[in-house]
């Protein structure tokens, strides 16, 4: 990060020499991109002209994202300073400025607002405790209340903003359904590994900790005539040993060139997404520490979905555990049993699957929805170009 900053600003000075009237997307890391990237790809083909500047706050957004091919530029966010903002603004020129779900930088937000530059939120998520609620922070809540448009996620969010005062809010959804339904439509799968899984029962374990062991190792020893796939957060070698010693039994990696065991550690990264298309069941990680990973990965295939009990900044895990249509473990046990239980319950297994189908069904088209909030304001920034004929 410290590295990537100092090429902050040379990166913007080649911008703002070839694009002017910017829409500036912010996102503080890899998950909250693909939240952002459905709107910002409907945008780029529906204003191809139209410069886009990327911007996140994490290396792990950065990093990974920091070439793609959709945008006009990717950087790293600066600090928060009132100089840094400045200059941010006078190099970006921004037509208007969209941060994606928790981001609040709250000087450069009070600058955008008083240059009067077009800011929204997009697939935001608020709850009472959140700390600019707390009397010591009001004077933030007048800074949300000059946000063009909140677009929420839930009815709960919209209801807390108003009951602040906060009436420039719409319900919109989730655009991260709308991706994982793209992704979904579009995702590969090596064909070794599709047919090495022929006809075996597959459980896939994605993003999986070193803290979600116990439950992936216990499930290996009950299930050893079942398939076991694990896509470990961290893929270094010191970390995969870790995970073997863990598991204590013998397993190949994706990336040996024979394998003959009924657990494979995939040790790359960007196959998890696809992987979820020969599974039966699919376990989570990151449920047993900071919080649970992508759980509509896997759900979109209308898959039985376990996780760890760190799950309620999450709404979709919230509904879906409600209509037990994905499931919470705190020990191994209940997912072993769980598995076994659905293995002799086929019509079990089919409401799981019909009430996914519907749950996509019904909360698909967030995106959709923010872009004809946005599409007037782009209209009036572009209204010289083909495209804004639109």
């Amino acid at each position: 990060m410290y590295f990537g900053r100092k090429q902050t600003w040379s990166i913007l000075e080649t911008f703002s020499h070839n694009h002017k009237k910017a829409c500036w997307i912010h996102c503080a890391s890899l998950g909250e991109f693909e939240q952002g990237r459905p709107l910002i790809e409907k945008m780029k083909l529906k204003y191809p002209q139209m410069p886009i500047l990327l911007s996140f706050y994490s290396p792990s957004g950065y990093e990974i994202m920091k070439h793609y091919d959709r945008v006009d530029a990717v950087i790293y966010l600066p600090s928060d300073l009132p100089s840094n903002n400045k200059k941010l603004i006078q190099l970006i020129d921004p037509s208007m400025v969209i941060f994606v779900k928790y981001e609040f930088w709250w000087n450069l937000l009070n600058v955008l607002t008083q240059k009067e530059i077009n800011v929204f939120l997009v697939s935001a998520v608020f709850r009472s405790g959140n700390y600019f609620f707390s009397p010591l922070f009001r004077p933030f809540l007048s800074i949300l209340a000059k946000y063009q448009q909140i677009f929420v996620q839930d009815e709960n969010s919209s209801r807390i903003l108003s009951q602040h005062n906060i009436i420039n809010n719409t319900i919109s959804g989730d655009t991260r359904v709308d991706r994982v339904i793209q992704r979904s439509k579009s995702a590969e799968i090596p064909e070794n590994i599709m047919n090495y899984c022929t006809s075996i029962t597959t459980i896939v374990y994605g993003s999986v900790w070193m803290t979600d062991m116990f439950v992936v190792s216990d499930c290996i020893k009950k299930f050893p005539e079942m398939m076991h796939i694990l896509a470990p957060h961290d893929i270094s070698m010191s970390n995969i040993q870790k995970i073997r010693s863990a598991i204590n039994v013998p397993s190949d990696l994706y990336s040996d060139c024979e394998w003959h065991q009924k657990v494979m550690i995939i040790d790359n990264i960007g196959m998890l997404g696809g992987l979820y298309q020969i599974a039966k069941y699919a376990f989570v990680g990151g449920g047993f520490q900071n919080g649970i990973h992508n759980i509509l990965e896997p759900a979109v295939f209308k898959l039985p979905v376990f996780f760890g009990p760190n799950f309620k900044k999450f709404n979709e895990a919230l509904y879906l555990t409600n209509k037990e249509l994905a499931f919470t473990v705190n020990k191994s046990l209940e997912m072993t049993e769980m598995i076994h239980s659905l293995e002799h319950d086929h019509s079990a297994c089919q409401a799981i699957s019909d009430g996914l189908s519907q749950y996509f069904y019904q909360n698909k088209g967030a995106t959709d929805d923010i872009l004809s909030t946005i599409d007037p304001y782009i209209v009036q920034n572009y209204k010289n170009l083909d495209d804004a004929k639109h």
